[in-house]
């Protein structure tokens, strides 16, 4: 029977890869005096299931809120390079800049397959 594998693990190791990153969690701060930070969230839904029932391919939504006091710039392309190192592809980015954050709404989609654990797209 094939299990849904979880890419979590795998979103977190690759959002501490990028080195400006002090905070990944996906929770929100109680406070932010350590930025730029990065919040995720991830969404999963059945894409292919074998005659079994068994679900084969995984699709991933992974969407990463970027925050800093400074430009972003340069910590979302190495989120991206990041993400698309393990399968992910950037489909979205929206910036919410305010007075007091530069925020970055990031969007990531790959399809899992659950025997092989490759990501496609």
């Amino acid at each position: 029977m094939t299990k849904r594998y979880n890419v979590k693990p795998d979103i977190v190791k690759a959002l501490k890869s990028v080195s400006e990153l002090k905070v990944v969690s996906a929770e929100y701060p109680n406070t932010w005096s350590s930025m730029p930070a990065a919040i995720y969230s991830t969404k999963a839904k059945p894409n292919k299931l074998d005659i079994s029932e068994n679900e084969t391919l995984t699709e991933w939504t992974v969407k990463v809120d970027l925050y800093s006091n400074k430009s972003l710039t340069t910590v979302q392309q190495k989120v991206i390079d990041a993400l698309k190192a393990i399968g992910f592809r950037n489909t979205e980015t929206d910036d919410n800049n305010n007075e007091t954050f530069k925020r970055s709404i990031m969007t990531f989609k790959g399809v899992v397959d659950n025997r092989t654990l490759l990501v496609y797209q």
